[in-house]
This record gives C-alpha cells, sequence and structure tokens, in this order.
C-alpha cells in the first residue's frame, strides 16, 4: 500500500486509504487490528526483504549499462534489512541438523562457540549438582521433622500414661476400673515394649 501512495501523501492518508481497501475486499468489514499493526510493523520480522540489486541506469561511453550510480561505495558498507533466523532454522542451528548445520559445518567452528558450549554445560553441570544437594537437604529436614512428630507424640503419651496413673480409682465403677486398667496396659506396651520381654 506504501509504494503506491501519492506525492505529499501523509501516513495517515495512507492507513485510511488501506482501511478502504481492505473494508471492500472483505465483505465490508473493517480491519480491527491496527493497534497489532503499529506494535509489529517496524520489527525485522515483519518486514519486506529486499536483496540487494544492481540498478543498470546509464550506459557508459561504449553504450554498456553500468550497475548502480554510486561505485564508488564499498559494498560491505549498504546494509540489507534481513529477517531474523525462525525458531526452527535456530533449533537446527543448534542440533546440527539440516540445511543451517550444512551451512555452519563447512567452516569450523569458532572459539567463541566452543567457550559458550563448555560454559553453557560447566553451568548446567553445577545447576544439576546444586540441584542433587537441595534435594537431599530436603530429604534431611523431612526425616528430621518425622522423628521430631514421632518423639512429641511419645512425650504425649507418656504425659497421659503419668495422668492416668496418678488418678484415684476408688470411685470407680468396676467397669470404669476395668477400662482404665485396660487404657494402662496399651501404653505401657506402646511405650516400653522392651518390658514384655
Amino acid at each position: 500500500m506504501k509504494s503506491a501512495h501519492g506525492s505529499g501523501e501523509s501516513d495517515d492518508q495512507i492507513m485510511e486509504r488501506a482501511h478502504a481497501t481492505f473494508k471492500s475486499e472483505n465483505s465490508q468489514k473493517l480491519f480491527l487490528l491496527e493497534y497489532w499493526w503499529r506494535v509489529v510493523k517496524d520489527q525485522p520480522k515483519w518486514g519486506k526483504v529486499h536483496p540487494l540489486e544492481s540498478k543498470r541506469t546509464k550506459l557508459n561511453a561504449a553504450g554498456a549499462y553500468t550497475s548502480s550510480s554510486n561505485q564508488d561505495t564499498d559494498e560491505g558498507s549498504t546494509a540489507v534489512n534481513r529477517r531474523p533466523i525462525g525458531q526452527k532454522r535456530a533449533k537446527a542451528l543448534l542440533k546440527g541438523k539440516g540445511k543451517a548445520a550444512s551451512q555452519a559445518s563447512e567452516g569450523n567452528l569458532s572459539n567463541e562457540t566452543v567457550n559458550f558450549f563448555n560454559d553453557f554445560q560447566l553451568r548446567k553441570s553445577e545447576a544439576i549438582e546444586k540441584m542433587a544437594e537441595a534435594t537431599s537437604e530436603h530429604a534431611k529436614a523431612i526425616a528430621e521433622q518425622t522423628a521430631a512428630k514421632k518423639e512429641k507424640a511419645k512425650a504425649d503419651k507418656i504425659d497421659k500414661y503419668l495422668k492416668l496413673m496418678t488418678i484415684d480409682i476408688s470411685t470407680f465403677s468396676d467397669e470404669q476400673k476395668a477400662r482404665h486398667e485396660r487404657v494402662l496396659n496399651r501404653l505401657t506396651k506402646e511405650l516400653f515394649p522392651e518390658d514384655d520381654l
């Protein structure tokens, strides 16, 4: 749309014309994604790719066409608007597969790439060691917590046992005395199992 704009036409006028064109081509529906277009329009992924083309504009003295009018410029100084590599190609480069890998494998790996890989592997192994250490410490903490709960439960049972031992049962009925005796026997077996030998 921008390539067909008239001389002196502003960006707002181009946008109005684009909306009108969209509406006429899409059953009178409005273009509702302009806010999103404004966000991504300047990102390289969504820009057009214009390869370097040699423009044949002039004839030299012999009558042959010459390339662009600024022949004195260095090719390295002309910037090409290139899109960044895509997600699949980047993964293929990392894994060493496909066209990307064959292009990368034509040359040797740079020291920077090798150092980056070695540094990554070192950080990965350190993270694994820290994770194993944290898991071990967590397991120890759980074991200590379980042991503390068991000790507390045993202390509570001993406390109940001592209270039951000091109760005056002279006013109890025969049934209450029998029940009291059963509870004391059960607590004695749980708290002092070595006495059963």
